[in-house]
């Protein structure tokens, strides 16, 4: 899918369900080495997520989802969560 200039596209994916396909400004999570956040342009990389919030942000408006852990994937301005299970 082609992101607009200036945007992420966040996919949060659990067994069951895609829960979440939205285009943002900024991720933040709750990583097993510490808290990230990713912008637009963010390196590519794969961690491990706590249980705990991700957070997204659309413009003024941050909006947080609670997950039972789960894997990040960031690659090329997609940032794809495959969470265990929405809390």
């Amino acid at each position: 899918m082609e992101v607009a200039a200036g945007k992420l596209l966040l996919e949060v994916v659990t067994p069951e369900d895609l829960i979440l396909s939205e285009e943002v400004d900024e991720v933040t999570a709750e990583g097993v080495e510490g808290d990230f956040g990713v912008l637009p342009g963010h390196i590519n990389f794969l961690t491990a997520l706590r249980p705990g919030a991700l957070a997204y942000r659309i413009g003024t408006s941050t909006t947080r989802i609670e997950i039972r852990g789960g894997i990040a994937e960031v690659l090329d301005n997609c940032v794809t969560i495959l969470a265990a299970s929405r809390a």
